[in-house]
């Protein structure tokens, strides 16, 4: 329903910022919101309201009312339209899922910092990275200064946000992101190819794991093939695979290789783990953190070491 529409809700109490379900199909922090948000709807006490923009899915879960609204299409219309809208609603807590969220918010505002990719160890190679730039900065700014509470996936994050602005510990909380178990169909082969699932920034560090796959292929030519899934910057390389589709080929793969230069989790890696694949992770960030001692870990910027591990 819009929010022009001539409906008036009960206090809403707690709101959430679905914009990033309307930017395309959902990977990454998408995912993560997700789960946390059927999660949250199946056991709150209250039914939450979540904002989604004009022509946005439907996360079509229970106990979760929806409202269409362009308040959350767009950083100047959060800025503007949606205090209105919040206090017309008589929100208590606003969640965002990400870092943007307005600064006069007439209620409580829990922010989302996922990573702070500026922070990356290896600068010279992120040059032209998204989210790089100073409006992520000043994104970030606002929400670490007018958040009352700010949620981070990892330890790395934390430790990132505090060197940054050294942000009052009290107001971060760790909160990792989860998965749900698939169907257990007892069907891990290991057989299929090496997987890497992620889009295709400069950080993502896809051009040395191809590297470092061609170099393994070369001293054993018995070795799989190297299949890579999910957005690109030239849409037409995209290449995206259902739920069910991608638990398949986790199944079955040789392992997840997840060469990131910087995460600020790591969603493919439990995803991976999930659903019983070997897992090659980098030695980066937040990775050995979500990998703990179920995978094996290499340096990012080494493809031989890379290839070694394969």
């Amino acid at each position: 329903m819009s929010d022009h529409a001539s409906v008036v809700f009960d206090r809403a109490g707690i709101v959430f910022d679905g914009a990033i379900l309307g930017a395309g199909p959902p990977t990454g922090v998408a995912r993560a919101f997700l789960t946390a948000l059927s999660a949250y709807a199946e056991h709150a006490d209250e039914t939450p309201l979540i904002l989604l923009p004009p022509h946005a899915p439907s996360p079509s879960l229970a106990n979760l009312r929806e409202l269409r609204t362009t308040a959350v299409a767009g950083p100047l219309a959060r800025q503007l339209a949606l205090p209105r809208l919040l206090r017309r609603l008589g929100a208590r807590v606003f969640h965002a899922p990400f870092a943007a969220v307005p600064v006069r918010a007439p209620c409580a505002v829990i922010a989302t910092v996922h990573d702070l990719p500026w922070r990356a160890r290896d600068p010279d190679d992120l040059e032209h990275e998204p989210g790089r730039g100073l409006r992520a900065r000043l994104a970030l700014r606002i929400a670490l200064a007018r958040a009352d509470a700010v949620l981070v996936p990892s330890h790395a994050t934390e430790r990132d946000v505090h060197a940054e602005w050294n942000t009052p510990r009290a107001r971060v909380i760790v909160v990792p992101h989860g998965v749900a178990l698939p169907p257990d169909d007892g069907a891990c082969r290991h057989d299929g190819p090496f997987l890497a699932l992620g889009d295709d920034r400069p950080r993502k560090n896809l051009a040395r794991l191809r590297d470092a796959h061609t170099r393994a292929r070369a001293q054993r030519p018995s070795l799989p093939p190297l299949d890579c899934f999910g957005p690109r910057r030239h849409a037409e390389r995209a290449r995206f695979v259902t739920e069910d589709e991608k638990h398949a080929r986790l199944r079955s793969a040789r392992a997840l290789v997840h060469v990131s230069l910087h995460e600020g989790f790591g969603l493919p890696v439990l995803e991976a783990m999930a659903c019983g694949a070997p897992v090659l992770a980098a030695d980066a960030a937040a990775l050995p953190e979500t990998v703990g001692d179920a995978g094996e870990l290499f340096e990012p910027g080494d493809p031989g070491q890379l290839a070694r591990r394969l």
